[in-house]
């Protein structure tokens, strides 16, 4: 599609040719404003960035297209660009013509035109995906510190579902989570559908086994209704969703770890409509969270229930009871102290066979509480350990009270014993799983910064042998076919020198869990064995399952990053072949336009000597302007070239003294002219890390432009020194300097268009050049992270300043 123009008098006809290719080609919108905000120019990008035709926009304010949320930011913006800022950046919203919101990064700038005039600039990339893909992000981030910190399953589904909604102002979300069967809805969250709804669709969707919704749901596909009113497969949804203004609806499952459906995603419209690849995308990620979530809910449910059973079990266990006299060192016993302690069926046991079948490390202890007793202060429990006859160990907790008689004096100790070897190891177990729970939340950010699909599996690899405590583990990453294997990795402990991934598989011992992408199919299995003490519990698969679940999401990160970084090499691969295409101009600067404009210079010098005195007045002039022009060619291939080899040459940093560069470039011209008065400063030591070969030619373009625009003064006056204070014009990160003279200065109105090439704010005849230096400088300057502009008023001098980064660039 052609570019449309707007015939505009601020902008000239030079610098709209010079723009018409730029925006033929351009892939960002581009446009040029006038004063009053109007579109005068618009590249065809605008009807797939906005919606609309350029010949829609021309004339037409854009201030009426922005969202009104960042219309007075947008407005300062503007006015800083109308009072000439050389480049301004921001970002804004606008308004599609289909009514939607696309966002946009700008970049601005004046251009001057003739007799005061001139217009706005400007290019604005679309930054929708990106911004939405941040704003996913950090949702994701948030929910996972949800999960970390405990929230409930509610409140965790209801964030995801309302972070579904934000993204689209339309929707209404939901999530249904199911039995362990998944035949049945266990409870359904919403933050903007009634809870009778829920109940009623879901178990009215659950119930249609031959429907298009649970055939897809059964397939792991998401099932999508345009029109509820209008499909004939959805007519049991038809009134319900009539009652509650809805039209179009789609369901994505959710599945376990093992690929058994727990939940559904529902998504509803007021409005007949099909869901976009985007919002497919938003519903996987959401998939994804929605599994971890109720993982973790399962697992921190099945971990109270566990601490609820021993707790009902301490209540109702027997206990065993005893009682000692305190006159004689015998202890009769009752109900299951035997079996406690492992002794025989007798009823008085003395303190010598007591002490007996008590571990060594625990004797002292026991001791002591018999110490204390005979003095009448044996009080609260203890606990020691046991060894029974089979050779196990139990633990023992033990509480005693003293019995006095009526004068005060201590006679009995009665208590009570229980065996709670089995609530210790419970206990145990509980802080260990909050262990792994805790490991499992570090897990989750070391897999969220892996970026290879490689080194990942490893991590993963790794994070699931220490997690649960085992000498090996080994995971496998399959192809998308199932047939042929991607990747495997295997870790393991000093006990094993190598270990071979096959026989750990086969032999089927351990524990092993499926690796499943975000749509439930099984890409792979992790496998660990061989614990390092104990048998593998229930809690080390229920970590083993969340870990699963975080490396499903870890590995499409991967794959998506692997998919990015293709497309940056291949970008830079086409930047390389430009680069070489620009190297092969340079080339041909150099060679082939060198030998025309020689034999031109050669041919023309040949008839000024030959028959310079035979040719009239008129003639001369053409012959010496010929010269002069073939002269000022040579110079522009020079500084042309230049241009383009301070871009390419090898950065080599080192130390560079500025103000000796400064007063030997200064000699240099006062050498060529010993006739000028010059009045000339140089700060000294001013030393920075750069290039010195680049520095050197940044000084001396800055420092001859001083000398040639002092020619006209009695005295030139200039100087070269450092900002007392960095912070001035740039920050901290940064050391700018200046080059000041008092020659005939510019226009301040120009300075934006000071630093392009062929950029002139003198005629040639005034002073000789090509235009090409400041560009140079220009781009010295920003390999070395600096910055460059300018300051200056007409007949009153100039002043250029330039910085040059701290630290490696």
């Amino acid at each position: 599609m052609a570019t449309h123009f707007s015939s505009d008098d601020s902008i000239t006809n030079a610098q709209l040719l010079d723009l018409q290719r730029v925006f033929d080609l351009s892939q960002d919108l581009m446009c040029v404003t006038d004063a009053q905000a109007r579109f005068v120019r618009v590249s065809a990008s605008s009807a797939r960035i906005l919606g609309y035709q350029p010949d829609e926009l021309l004339g037409r304010k854009f201030l009426d297209l922005i969202y009104p949320n960042d219309l007075q930011a947008t407005l300062l913006a503007h006015e800083t660009v109308l009072r000439g800022a050389q480049v301004v950046e921001f970002e804004n919203r606008y308004v599609r013509k289909d009514g939607a919101l696309v966002e946009l990064s700008w970049t601005s700038t004046w251009l001057a035109g003739a007799g005061g005039s001139g217009a706005t600039y400007s290019v604005a990339r679309d930054i929708t995906n990106r911004k939405r893909a941040e704003r996913l992000r950090e949702s994701q981030r948030e929910v996972l510190q949800m999960i970390v910190a405990g929230s409930t399953l509610g409140d965790v589904l209801r964030r995801i579902c309302s972070i579904m909604e934000a993204f689209d102002a339309d929707a209404r979300c939901a999530v249904t989570v199911l039995d362990a069967a998944g035949g049945r809805v266990r409870t359904a969250f919403s933050p903007s559908l009634p809870s009778r709804f829920l109940s009623v669709v879901q178990d009215a969707l659950l119930g249609m086994q031959n429907g298009a919704c649970a055939n897809t749901l059964r397939s792991g596909q998401t099932a999508t209704c345009a029109d509820i009113s209008k499909d004939p497969d959805w007519r049991e949804l038809a009134t319900l969703g009539a009652e509650h203004g809805l039209r179009a609806c789609w369901f994505t499952p959710v599945f376990g770890a093992r690929g058994r459906l727990i939940a559904v995603i529902a998504v509803y419209y007021p409005h007949p409509y099909e869901p976009t690849d985007r919002e497919l995308v938003l519903v996987q990620a959401a998939v994804s969270l929605v599994a971890l979530a109720i993982a973790h809910s399962n697992a921190q449910t099945q971990l109270k229930e566990s601490l609820t059973r021993v707790e009902l079990a301490q209540a109702i266990a027997r206990l065993g009871y005893w009682e000692r006299d305190l006159s004689n060192d015998k202890l009769n016993v009752y109900g299951e102290t035997n079996a406690i302690l492992g002794i025989p069926g007798e009823r008085s046991v003395s303190l010598e066979s007591f002490l007996d079948v008590v571990l060594e490390a625990d004797r002292p202890a026991l001791i002591a509480a018999y110490t204390e007793a005979n003095r009448g202060d044996g009080l609260g429990g203890l606990q020691f350990r046991v060894r029974h006859p089979d050779g196990s160990t139990r633990y023992v907790h033990a509480e005693r009270r003293v019995i006095r008689d009526d004068s005060g004096r201590a006679t009995h100790i009665i208590g009570t014993m229980q065996d709670v070897t089995e609530r210790n190891e419970a206990d145990r177990e509980r802080q260990r799983y909050l262990t792994q729970l805790a490991s499992l939340a570090v897990a989750a950010r070391k897999v969220n910064s892996v970026l290879t699909v490689d080194e990942l599996l490893q991590v993963i690899t790794d994070i699931a042998r220490d997690l649960v405590g085992a000498h090996v583990a080994v995971s496998v990453l399959k192809s998308t076919d199932d047939r042929t294997v991607e990747c495997c990795k295997t870790s393991h402990s000093e006990k094993y020198t190598s270990v071979a991934p096959d026989s750990v598989l086969q032999e089927g011992q351990g524990l092993t869990v499926s690796l499943a992408a975000a749509s439930g199919r099984r890409i792979g299995v992790l496998c660990v064995a061989d614990k390092q003490s104990g048998e593998f519990a229930s809690n080390d698969e229920r970590v083993l399952s969340q870990l699963a679940d975080l490396a499903a999401v870890g590995l499409e990160n991967a794959h998506l990053y692997a998919e990015l970084e293709e497309r940056v090499r291949k970008r830079t691969a086409e930047l390389q072949e430009s680069n070489k295409e620009l190297e092969a101009f340079s080339y041909s600067v150099s060679h082939d336009l060198r030998g025309p404009l020689r034999a031109i210079a050669g041919f023309t010098g040949l008839l000024r000597n030959r028959h310079y005195e035979t040719i009239d007045a008129d003639g001369r002039r053409c012959i010496d302007r010929v010269l002069a022009g073939t002269q000022r060619m040579s110079n522009l291939i020079d500084d042309l070239l230049e241009l383009g080899r301070v871009t390419r040459v090898e950065f080599r940093r080192r130390q560079v003294d500025l103000s000796e560069c400064a007063r030997a470039t200064l000699s240099r011209l006062r050498e060529s002219t010993p006739e000028r008065a010059a009045a000339i400063v140089v700060e000294p030591q001013l030393v920075v890390d750069g290039d010195a070969g680049l520095l050197e030619i940044a000084l001396e373009n800055l420092l001859d432009n001083a000398w040639k625009f002092t020619a006209s003064r009695p005295v030139a006056e200039i100087r070269f020194g450092a900002l007392a204070l960095d912070g001035v014009a740039g920050d901290e990160n940064e050391r700018t300097f200046f080059v000041q003279d008092n020659g005939v200065g510019f226009d301040p109105r120009y300075a934006t268009n000071l630093f392009g090439v062929f950029q002139r704010l003198h005629a040639a005849g005034e002073f000789p050049g090509t235009g090409v230096g400041l560009a140079t400088v220009q781009r010295i300057v920003q390999r070395h992270g600096g910055r460059i502009w300018a300051d200056a008023a007409v007949d009153r001098g100039a002043t250029i300043y330039f910085s040059i980064a701290k630290g490696q660039q």
